[in-house]
C-alpha cells in the first residue's frame, strides 16, 4: 500500500524521470513530503513560470520529456505561459498540479482554479485524476502523448486528497494506444512523385524547421541535402540542423532572415519543407508567399498542412523514416543540373553579413562571443531584438544548440530555460542571451543559479528600451515611443552581485575594431573562462534596429534595410 504521492513519484521514475522543476504549495504538499528517497531530484525555482521554462530548457536540449510541478490556484495558472510555449514550439512537457480536495471541486474553494479546463486548448492531452487507482495509467498515457508524434505539453491535475490516500501499487504500467486506420505505415510511393517534381523544377529550394531536430533525423536530412545540393535555409527553430559552412546554406529565412534566403524562397518553383509549420514570421504575407512554387511538405502532424496554401505533395510521417525512402529513390535518379540557379541564389548579398549603423556594436559583440564558444555550446535566447541578432549570427552546426521561444515569443524565457539546459548538459557551455526587458521578467532565477552553482554565462543586451517594440514604433508609428522607455533600468551588475554572481559591464564603444583586443577581449575571456556563473551587461545603442526586416503585410522580397 502506497500513498498517491508515492505512486506518482514511482511512476515518474518508471518513465526515466530523475529531475523535476517546481514550487511547493498547499495542494501539492503531499508530493513534496514524499520526495526524499524517491530517486527524483527536485529543483526549486523562485517562480512557477521559472519552473516550467526550466523544464522546457531541459526538454529542448535533450529531447526528453521535461516535468514541472506546481500547486493549485496561482501556482497552476503561473504555468500556463510555459504550457502555451511548449504547445507552439512542440516541446515534450508534463506538468503536474495539485488541486483542492475532490469534494470541494466546483465550490470556489481557497486557491481553486479549473486549470484542466483552462489549459485544454493549450495541451495535447490532459486529465483531472478522480481516483488514486488511476494514477499509474494516467501518468503512463501522459508521457506517451507528450513525446509521441509532434511533441507537446500534457497537464495532469491531482486533488490533494488523492495524493494523501493509499492504494495498492503493483507497479508502473505502459500505455499502448489503439491503432488507427491511418497508422498503417508510411507509403513509399510519394518518392516517385517527388522525383518527378524535382526533374521538372528549375529553381528548387529546401526549408528546414524544428521538425528536423525533433524527429532525430538530422543526419539523414543532411545526407539528403548533400544529394540535392539546392539552396537551403532554416527557420529560427531549424538553426543548427544544416551545417553553416555548407555552400548551399543561405541562413535564416523570414521576417529577419537573410536577403539571399528570402529572395530565393520567393523565386523558387519547388519548395521542399522539412518539418516547419510555415507561420507568418516565415512566410511574410501568406497570400504572396512563394507565388510560383509547388510545395512538398514533409510533416508528422497532418493538421499543420495547408495552413498557408495547399501543398502539392504532402508527405506524412516521421522525417527519420520518410527521408531515407527519398534518398533511396534519388540514388537511382538523374537529377537536373541546378548549378546556375544555385550560384544565383547563393550569390545574393545576405544583408546582415555586412551590417551598418547603430546595431554594429551589438552584432560585433555577438560575433566575438560566438566565435569563442565550443561547438557543443548552447545559446539560450530570450525574445526581442537580441534574439534576432543572435539568430542571425549563430553559426554552429549543433542541432539543439540554439534554443528560444519562437511561436509564442515569451519574454522572460531565457534565464530559467538556461537552468534546465545547464542541468541537462552539465559539461556544456550555456550562454543566456537576454534583453533588459525580458531579463527582468524572471530575474529572480539568479537565486536558483547561484544556489545550484550553475556556471551559466548571462548576457544582458541593455539598450534602455523594449527594443523590438520601439523599432516598430520608430518605423511604423512616427517614433511615438509609447511606454517602451526603460532608461531607469537598474544596475544589472550590482543586481548580479546582490545574488552572489560576478558581473561586468561592456561599453558599446569597446567593440570598435581598434579596441577589440583591449576591454572587450579581456571581458569576454574572463566571462567565458570562469567556472562560476557570470553576468555581462552590454550597453547597446538605444535606437539600434534589427535588419533585414519584412514589415507586416509585406512579401519576403520587400525587406527593409538600414535607413
Amino acid at each position: 500500500m502506497l500513498k498517491g504521492a508515492e505512486i506518482v513519484l514511482r511512476c515518474l521514475r518508471a518513465e526515466g524521470v530523475d529531475l523535476v522543476f517546481g514550487y511547493p504549495g498547499g495542494a501539492i504538499m503531499p508530493l513534496y513530503d514524499a520526495l526524499e528517497g524517491s530517486g527524483v531530484t527536485h529543483i526549486l525555482t523562485r517562480h512557477e513560470q521559472g519552473a516550467v521554462f526550466a523544464a522546457e530548457g531541459y526538454a529542448r536540449s535533450t529531447g526528453k520529456v521535461g516535468v514541472a510541478i506546481a500547486t493549485s490556484g496561482p501556482g497552476a495558472t503561473n504555468l500556463v505561459t510555459g504550457i502555451a510555449d511548449a504547445k507552439m514550439d512542440s516541446v515534450p512537457l508534463v506538468t503536474i498540479t495539485g488541486q483542492v480536495r475532490s469534494p470541494l471541486i466546483g465550490s470556489d474553494a481557497f486557491q481553486e482554479t479549473d486549470v484542466f479546463g483552462m489549459t485544454l486548448p493549450l495541451t495535447k492531452w490532459s486529465r483531472l485524476i478522480r481516483s488514486v487507482n488511476e494514477i499509474p495509467e494516467v501518468i503512463a498515457e501522459g508521457f506517451y502523448w507528450a513525446a509521441s508524434g509532434r511533441p507537446g505539453p500534457v497537464m495532469i491535475d491531482i486533488p490533494v486528497d488523492l495524493l494523501k490516500a493509499s492504494a495498492e501499487f503493483t507497479g508502473s504500467v505502459k500505455f499502448y494506444p489503439c491503432p488507427k486506420a491511418a497508422d498503417v505505415g508510411i507509403n513509399s510511393r510519394f518518392s516517385h512523385t517527388l522525383v518527378a517534381l524535382l526533374e521538372q523544377a528549375k529553381k528548387p529550394v529546401a526549408l528546414v524547421g524544428a521538425g528536423a531536430k525533433l524527429s532525430g533525423g538530422v543526419d539523414q536530412l543532411r545526407c539528403l541535402l548533400d544529394q540535392l545540393n539546392v539552396p537551403t535555409f532554416a527557420t529560427v527553430h531549424g538553426l543548427g540542423a544544416v551545417p553553416a559552412e555548407k555552400p548551399y546554406y543561405l541562413g535564416m529565412v523570414g521576417m529577419h532572415g537573410t536577403r539571399a534566403a528570402n529572395m530565393a524562397l520567393q523565386e523558387t518553383d519547388l519548395l521542399l519543407v522539412f518539418g516547419a509549420r510555415l507561420d507568418d514570421r516565415v512566410t511574410g504575407e501568406p497570400s504572396r508567399f512563394a507565388p510560383h512554387a509547388r510545395i512538398v511538405h514533409f510533416e508528422i502532424e497532418p493538421a499543420q498542412l495547408d495552413r498557408v496554401r495547399s501543398c502539392d505533395l504532402p508527405v506524412i510521417g516521421d522525417l527519420a523514416e520518410t527521408i531515407p525512402i527519398c534518398r533511396e529513390q534519388l540514388r537511382a535518379s538523374a537529377l537536373p543540373d541546378w548549378s546556375n540557379w544555385r550560384a544565383i541564389a547563393c550569390g545574393q548579398e545576405r544583408g546582415e553579413l555586412d551590417p551598418k549603423g547603430l546595431a554594429l556594436p551589438a552584432i560585433r559583440f555577438l560575433d566575438e562571443l560566438f566565435r569563442r564558444l565550443p561547438e557543443t555550446s548552447f545559446i539560450v535566447a530570450d525574445v526581442g531584438q537580441h534574439q534576432m541578432w543572435a539568430a542571425q549570427r549563430y553559426r554552429s552546426s549543433s542541432p539543439r544548440g540554439f534554443i528560444t521561444s519562437g511561436g509564442l515569443g515569451a519574454m522572460g524565457f531565457a534565464l530559467p530555460a538556461a537552468i534546465g539546459v545547464q542541468l541537462a548538459n552539465p559539461d556544456a557551455t550555456v550562454v543566456c542571451v537576454s534583453g533588459d526587458g525580458g531579463f527582468q521578467m524572471n530575474i529572480q532565477e539568479l537565486a536558483t543559479i547561484q544556489r545550484l552553482r550553475l556556471p551559466i554565462k548571462i548576457v544582458v543586451i541593455d539598450n534602455k528600451y523594449l527594443g523590438m517594440v520601439r523599432q516598430w514604433q520608430q518605423l511604423f508609428y512616427a517614433r511615438n515611443y509609447a511606454e517602451t522607455d526603460m532608461s531607469d533600468n537598474p544596475n544589472f551588475v550590482a543586481i548580479a552581485y546582490a545574488y552572489g554572481i560576478n558581473g561586468r559591464r561592456l561599453r558599446a564603444e569597446a567593440m570598435a575594431e581598434d579596441e577589440m583586443a583591449g576591454e572587450a577581449k579581456d571581458n569576454l575571456d574572463h566571462f567565458l573562462k570562469s567556472a562560476k556563473p557570470e553576468l555581462l551587461a552590454f550597453d547597446c545603442p538605444p535606437e539600434a534596429n534589427v535588419y533585414p526586416m519584412v514589415p507586416s503585410g509585406a512579401a519576403l522580397t520587400e525587406m527593409l534595410f538600414e535607413e
